[in-house]
């Protein structure tokens, strides 16, 4: 019979990432983004008592299985977990890790510190440890990756000529984002800045269809307005030319990015003299749109 003993150890890995701590916390809260570093996980709650669950196959045969409970989650600050492996059914390992993250110099240092209990020879605290570097290796070429596509996107959101440009991530389906841009009665509750509401007259969300409505501003007058949808790509894209003076063409393009929606928006004026007289106040009510579009997804959220 072969012999049973346990075995103990414990080990800690300094790493220092080029990105913020937003992105490296985001990398372990989000099953997408976790994916790209980790094994994909099949069960992934990431609360406080919830489980995350994944299983692989071993280069010669086998299965192998990590189950963790979180036991501690400091959004941004730390991440502390309980779990248990196994190899065929047979269990080989449980331990807990923690997770800490801090600023250092315009990055994020990250602290990893693992205790493991090791059953019968079938896996060390060595063995742990080095596997654990490689995983956080490969965390780090994930975030840069991430680094150059969120560059790559600053760059393609520079404005154009007489334009403005804005992008925003909700942290909601892109369905429900796009419905609330192209369901009217949603579309009201949000559109125009801070004080504004409207009445719709007209709504035919096609392409060559008129959007016709009327602001009333906060300062009590009506102001008319009349647009045209110049191209529909459901759920991707939207373009349309606001008729008469100011005349300008809004583009909104959506994309999905893990469990969120990135927007992008972006307001091009047709005439220089029209775009220097805007330009004070327009992309603050820009923004203002935009912010008013996060509260009506909220509150749908709520009911």
């Amino acid at each position: 019979m072969k012999e049973k003993f346990v075995s103990h150890g414990t080990f800690v890995i300094e790493k220092t990432y080029s990105a913020s701590r937003e992105q490296v916390y985001e990398a372990m809260a989000d099953a997408e983004a976790k994916a790209r570093w980790f094994t994909k996980p099949e069960v992934f709650e990431f609360r406080v008592g919830g489980r995350e669950f994944s299983s692989g196959e071993a280069p010669d045969g086998g299965v192998y299985t990590f189950d963790a409970t979180y036991q501690e989650i400091v959004p941004l600050e730390r991440i502390v977990y309980t779990y248990v492996m196994d190899f065929n059914g047979v269990r080989f390992s449980v331990s807990i890790t923690t997770i800490e993250l801090s600023d250092s110099d315009g990055g994020t240092r990250l602290t990893f510190t693992e205790q493991g209990t090791f059953f019968d020879g079938l896996d060390a605290v060595e063995n742990r440890e080095h596997g654990s570097r490689e995983l956080l290796e490969l965390l780090g070429n994930s975030l840069a990756q991430n680094g150059e596509a969120a560059a790559a996107e600053d760059a393609d959101l520079a404005p154009g000529e007489l334009e403005f440009a804005h992008m925003r991530l909700y942290d909601f389906p892109l369905e429900e984002v796009y419905r609330a841009w192209s369901q009217p009665e949603l579309l009201a509750q949000w559109w125009g800045p801070n004080g504004f509401t409207s009445t719709f007259r007209e709504f035919d969300f096609r392409e060559g269809g008129f959007w016709r409505f009327t602001f009333h501003g906060t300062d009590g007058k009506d102001y008319p307005n009349e647009n045209k949808f110049i191209e529909i790509e459901p759920g991707k894209r939207i373009v349309l030319e606001h008729q008469g003076a100011p005349e300008f063409r809004l583009t909104a393009t959506f994309s999905e990015q893990a469990d969120r929606t990135r927007v992008t928006f972006r307001q091009q004026f047709k005439d220089k003299d029209i775009f220097e007289q805007v330009k004070s106040f327009c992309p603050d009510s820009n923004e203002q749109n935009l912010d008013r579009l996060q509260a009506v997804l909220e509150g749908k959220r709520g009911k």
